[in-house]
């Protein structure tokens, strides 16, 4: 009877230490924080990430005091994200930014960037058997970008910085793209006003698009048709001081010009 309880008490210890492909945790490790958190990143890096959080799990709960149970609440967000579970990924950011706010990894703008890219990676994506992008829903595509515009102003010198520069560019044409595909929706049904908001959204939201001039020619024709012309040629000067290279300069002197004649013909 005493032999079989021993045997059940170990059976029920490594029963709470196992992990998928290499067994189980080593005992060594279960006895050692920096060990064992160690020993889950392993597991992280050889692609095991389910068993890395069962790891890094049991760090947080073994020695809730130590550095390595905070450095755990990352990996686990880290595991969820290597899942491709976004929406539970950027919570343990989210969450880890309120629990240790001057923590190098928020102070740094790591999590920051990683919410970011998690808002990103919910959008829609470039498959070809879905829709395109412009047709889909853009939630998440807009907050990331505005996650990327806010971590700019705010994380100035990150290491992180070049790569939310990069992904802010692309979720902020994705918008761009957006706006075209429903002006151009709007201007088939000649809802010339649904454009010109449209238009208008554009230069006033994403000034910093290179498809810039394209928005604000298409928003003088609308302007034209609608009859606001001193708007249109406002705006044409505009384009040909700002953009003197681009080819909607040499479109915009011609409407100005049109324009002009326009207003001075009215009494």
């Amino acid at each position: 009877m005493v032999r079989f309880t021993a045997l059940s008490c170990l059976v029920i210890f490594f029963a709470g230490c196992t992990v998928s492909g290499s067994g189980t945790i080593p005992p060594k490790a279960l006895k050692d924080p920096k060990l064992l958190y160690e020993f889950g990143q392993k597991r992280l890096k050889k692609d095991y990430p389910e068993d890395a959080r069962t790891v890094f799990a049991k760090v947080r709960s073994l020695y809730p005091l130590s550095q390595y149970a905070v450095l755990s609440e990352l990996k686990i967000a880290e595991t969820h994200r290597k899942e491709g579970n976004f929406i539970t990924a950027a919570t343990a950011y989210r969450d880890f930014e309120k629990d240790h706010p001057f923590h190098d990894a928020v102070t740094s703008g790591m999590t920051t960037w990683w919410i970011g890219y998690c808002n990103y990676r919910l959008g829609p994506g470039d498959f070809f058997l879905f829709p395109p992008a412009q047709q889909r829903d853009l939630a998440h595509t807009k907050a990331a970008y505005m996650i990327f515009q806010m971590f700019m102003g705010r994380y100035p010198e990150s290491p992180y910085l070049a790569r939310v520069k990069k992904y802010y560019a692309r979720t902020r044409e994705m918008l761009v793209k957006h706006e075209f595909y429903a002006a151009d929706f709007y201007q088939k049904k000649d809802k010339l006003k649904a454009v010109r908001n449209r238009m208008e959204f554009i230069l006033t939201e994403y000034p910093d698009s290179p498809r810039v001039p394209e928005a604000a020619m298409i928003l003088v024709n609308a302007y034209l048709r609608l009859e606001e012309t001193k708007k249109a040629v406002d705006l044409c000067r505009k384009i040909i001081v700002h953009y003197p290279k681009r080819p909607q300069a040499a479109e915009a002197a011609r409407l100005l010009a049109k324009a002009e004649l326009r207003m001075k013909a009215k009494p």
